[in-house]
Formats: C-alpha cells, sequence, structure tokens
C-alpha cells in the first residue's frame, strides 16, 4: 500500500513533499553519478573485458533501452489508477537490488569469472533503468499533484544543485579510488564503488518512499496502448511540428550514441588517458549538467522551450566538433592536477564532458517540457505513447556504433556521423514552433 495521508492541509502536504523530494533528488543524483553511464560504465567494461567496443556498445544500449520501454505500459496503467505510489514504491526495491546486484558482480564474479560478470552487471543496469522507467509516471503524477507550479521550479532546481555539489565531490573521490593512492586493485576498487551506490540509492528511495499521495484525477477508461500508438501515429503523419519533435528526440538519442559511450575508450586508446582520470571527467560533467539548469531554466522561461532546445543543441554540436579536433592538438603537457599528468588534448576532453553534461540537461529538459506543453492534457498519452515507441529503437545506437568502430579503431567516423546527427537536430530544432498562444494551436484538443 502507499504512505496513507493523514488528515492534513494541502500547504503540510506540499510542504513536506518539498522536503522529502528534494532529498531524494540530491541522494538519486549522487548515485547515478557513481554509476554514470556515460563515464564509469565504459570504464568499468574495458577493465573488465578489454578494449573491445562491443562491450561498451551492448552495455550502454541495454542501460539507454531501459528507460523506454516501461512508460509504454505505464501511460495506460495510470490514467485510470488512484492509488500510483505504490508502483514508486515498487520501482524502488527493482532499482536497490539491482545496484547490489552491481556490486555482487563485481565482487564476487569479476575476479575470476568476466564474461559472467559481465552478463550479471548488464543484466543489473537493465533492471535499474527499467526501474527508473517504471517509477518515472507515478513519481511525476505525486510531484504535479501535490507540488505547485509555481514551487516546482525551485523544487527541482535544489534537487539538481545540491544533487550537484556532492556528485561533483564524489567524482574526485572517484579519482582517488581508480588511482593506485587507494591500494585497491581492479575488481575490488569498482565493486566499493557500487556498494556506496547501493548504500546512497537506498537513502535516495527511502526518501522518497514516505512521501504522501495526494488525490489524482483519474480517467473512468483508458484506451489499450494499441489504440493509442494507432492514433499516435495518426498524428505524427497529420502534424508536422510533432514530426519534427519525434524527429529531434531519434537525431539527439542517436549524436549520443554515436559519440558518448566512446569518448572514454577513445582516449584510452589516443590520447593516453589514465583509468583515474575518468573521475575528472565525471566531475566536470555532474557539475554543468546540474549548475546549467539554472541558466536553462532562465532561457526557457524568457525565451522558450524552443530556444532552450536550439541553444543547448548548438552546445552540443561544438563539444563533438572539439572530439573530432583533439587529434589534431599538440600532445603538450600542461601540468598536474589532483596528482594527473593532463596533456592539452586531455584537458580539452574534460571540457567536452563538461559540455556534454550542459547540453544533456538542457536538451533533456527542454523535449520534456516542449513535448508535455505541447501535447493536449486529455491525449497526452497517445503523444508520449508514439514518443516513446519510436524512440526505443534508438537506443541500441551505441551497439551499432560500436560494430562501426571494430578493432580498427574507427572513432572519428562515428564522431563524424555523430556530428552530422547533431547538426540536423538542430536544423529540426529551429523549424519547431514557440509554443505561445496561437502557434500552439496545431496539437488537436482531442
Amino acid at each position: 500500500m502507499s504512505q496513507p495521508m493523514p488528515q492534513t492541509s494541502t500547504t503540510q502536504l506540499s510542504r513536506r513533499n518539498f522536503k522529502v523530494g528534494v532529498i531524494n533528488g540530491a541522494f538519486w543524483l549522487l548515485a547515478r553519478a557513481l554509476t554514470d553511464p556515460d563515464t564509469v560504465l565504459p570504464a568499468f567494461a574495458v577493465a573488465l573485458m578489454g578494449d573491445n567496443p562491443i562491450y561498451v556498445g551492448l552495455l550502454v544500449s541495454l542501460v539507454s533501452a531501459g528507460w523506454f520501454w516501461p512508460p509504454l505500459l505505464m501511460t495506460t496503467t495510470m490514467a485510470t489508477r488512484r492509488d500510483r505510489h505504490v508502483y514508486y514504491k515498487v520501482s524502488a526495491i527493482i532499482r536497490l537490488l539491482s545496484v547490489v546486484g552491481l556490486w555482487a558482480a563485481a565482487r564476487y564474479l569479476a575476479p575470476e569469472r568476466p564474461a559472467l560478470a559481465f552478463v550479471a552487471v548488464s543484466v543489473s543496469y537493465l533492471a535499474f533503468t527499467s526501474g527508473g522507467g517504471i517509477g518515472l509516471i507515478p513519481f511525476m503524477s505525486v510531484v504535479t499533484d501535490s507540488i505547485t507550479a509555481s514551487r516546482r521550479g525551485r523544487f527541482f532546481a535544489m534537487r539538481f544543485f545540491f544533487g550537484g555539489l556532492m556528485a561533483f565531490g564524489a567524482g574526485f573521490w572517484i579519482r582517488w579510488l581508480l588511482s593506485e593512492d587507494s591500494g585497491l586493485a581492479f575488481p575490488a576498487n569498482y565493486a566499493y564503488l557500487f556498494l556506496v551506490a547501493a548504500i546512497v540509492a537506498a537513502v535516495s528511495l527511502v526518501a522518497w518512499w514516505v512521501a504522501w499521495e495526494p488525490a489524482h484525477k483519474i480517467e473512468t477508461r483508458a484506451l489499450p496502448l494499441r489504440i493509442q500508438l494507432l492514433r499516435g501515429l495518426r498524428r505524427l503523419r497529420r502534424l508536422p511540428v510533432f514530426r519534427r519533435l519525434v524527429g529531434t528526440r531519434l537525431m539527439m538519442s542517436a549524436s549520443y550514441g554515436l559519440v558518448v559511450p566512446f569518448l572514454i575508450p577513445y582516449a584510452y586508446e589516443n590520447l593516453g588517458m589514465v583509468e583515474a582520470m575518468v573521475g575528472v571527467a565525471l566531475a566536470s560533467r555532474v557539475l554543468c549538467y546540474s549548475m546549467f539548469n539554472i541558466l536553462w531554466s532562465r532561457v526557457s522561461s524568457r525565451y522558450g522551450n524552443r530556444m532552450l532546445l536550439i541553444t543547448s543543441g548548438v552546445l552540443h554540436l561544438l563539444a563533438i566538433l572539439m572530439a573530432l579536433m583533439t587529434p589534431l592538438l599538440p600532445p603538450v603537457q600542461t601540468g598536474q592536477l589532483l596528482g594527473l599528468e593532463f596533456s592539452l588534448p586531455l584537458i580539452v576532453l574534460m571540457i567536452i564532458f563538461g559540455a556534454l553534461g550542459a547540453a544533456d540537461s538542457g536538451q533533456q529538459t527542454g523535449q520534456s517540457a516542449y513535448l508535455l506543453e505541447y501535447a493536449p492534457e486529455r491525449t497526452r498519452p497517445v503523444y508520449l505513447a508514439t514518443y516513446y515507441l519510436l524512440a526505443l529503437p534508438v537506443s541500441f545506437m551505441p551497439l551499432a556504433t560500436a560494430l562501426l568502430i571494430g578493432q580498427a579503431g574507427r572513432y572519428s567516423l562515428v564522431f563524424g556521423l555523430g556530428l552530422l546527427a547533431a547538426a540536423i537536430n538542430v536544423v529540426l530544432y529551429t523549424r519547431l514552433v514557440r509554443l505561445d498562444g496561437d502557434e500552439a494551436t496545431e496539437a488537436p484538443s482531442s
């Protein structure tokens, strides 16, 4: 059963959920940083299975796919449910067990049976993100119906701010943990990392577990998923703006899958990066991801979500362009940072991770906000189901990218394709309309 809401005022409910929600979000951002799919995960895959990019591609693809399939089912299930918080609790249990599974695989399987450990880690990560997908709609339902619109911006900003600070500090701890200074060799260092992640995740999940569930507006009946998808595909054919928005999601995911998961393996092979630098890359990424949310919220409020998408999309494109240019930079040593020797290309790589983190937060925020603003409330599940269905296949782009890279190390090829996808994405962003007043009338009301 969900946490029963005592007889209390709406103000008390809002304040309580605001507080536990900030704690939940801050610690969840920290837990996710400790298991980050852009830095920690590729480094672990290389350490476990060697430098064949297929393992990185497969693992990251499974991580990405886990987020997309649950919302397809949850949009229908949630429409008629008064008790939604119980689904968050189910997702919390799944995610906590998944992180414990990561620790167990690194602790007990990796030393002697790396192939089996890789399978266990893959299943754990897939369950981890699938659990997140299950809990997403119940979480947002409780937030939307208990925290007023005027306080939601501050609510999410505080989650990102405190979580970002902790995740930034965690990056330097990971730098120490993966270095010789820690005294822990592989896989004991990663096992310790995943154990800490499990403890942090438990704090986060328990915080929102005790949230009070408000009354929800429910539908008398829900359309079957098949009907929703058929209606969504008809809207996709009829509505150019919806078609472009879905196109931007596909190009954004394709560009990510072609570049981001393979920056760590690329730097290992071509830039002389050592494993301890993964922590510095993570610190750069999560700090910019969190802190740029303040800038993105102002851009969204003042200029609209279309401009937010264009700005963050251009930043993503420039980051990939910088990655393509790193082989042209002279490998001059720039000095020590945190006991690590950094060359000019490696310094630029840390900047690239920061730019990608900032761009990622802007595009994710802008995509979600634009879709929710564009889709009429009554038929919103139709738009959401179509959006997630078409995005699901592209989540396996990292696997296709790994095949393109191959043993020949064709990183320039895939980064170039990623740059092309990012450029197409920006063009599609510019062709979206700003959703204010009459410009939002293309979406039908029913």
